[in-house]
């Protein structure tokens, strides 16, 4: 199992965000793999596998990030590209000292994963399947139009679990509600 810690979409955001894609998935090229929406998340720090024995204390760190960070405005704002290997909706929004607590408080419990990228905030909609090579600036143009707006409070960090492989399958192991103040951060 892989971990990381994330924020969860609305229902109603999945929706506009599903509606989007919708229009231009179904082209037959460029073939992408599209993540479904139960996969839609935004990654605030990649942990990767995590002894158990250091799940208690994680837990305990991200719980205390959590009361000191208040709840974030965040919005879709356009689509954009990892290279030629992922398309990802862009996510716009003060999310930058919430990544570096979540990353601080999980290598401090002993659940870093190494990850020293610095933090973008986006949404992964799709990867290029290994051996081809599309050409993404049409859907990324496309997307870009129609992604644009939809808009949600974060109110929770969630750390969620990943068995890996080529469709992996999420799941949701604990959550805690954002309910610091601007002044606590």
């Amino acid at each position: 199992m892989r971990y990381f810690v994330a924020l969860l979409p609305p229902p109603e955001v999945i929706d506009g965000l599903a509606a989007a894609i919708a229009k231009v998935s179904g082209r037959p090229e460029p073939r992408l793999r599209w993540s479904s929406p139960p996969q839609w998340h935004v990654t605030l720090a990649f942990l990767g596998p995590v002894d158990p024995a250091v799940r208690p204390a994680l837990a305990e760190r991200l719980g205390r990030v959590a009361r000191r960070h208040p709840p974030v405005e965040v919005r879709l704002d356009g689509a954009g590209r990892f290279g030629g290997r992922v398309l990802w909706a862009r996510v716009n929004g003060d999310l930058g000292p919430l990544a570096t607590g979540v990353r601080r408080a999980a290598a401090r419990a002993g659940a870093d994963h190494g990850d020293d990228r610095p933090f973008r905030a986006h949404l992964t909609l799709a990867r290029v399947p290994a051996g081809t090579s599309p050409d993404l600036r049409e859907v990324v143009r496309e997307l870009d139009e129609a992604i644009a707006g939809s808009s949600w409070s974060a109110g929770a960090i969630t750390l969620m679990s990943s068995d890996g492989g080529p469709a992996p399958t999420y799941r949701v192991e604990s959550e805690w509600e954002l309910r610091g103040s601007a002044a606590s951060r």
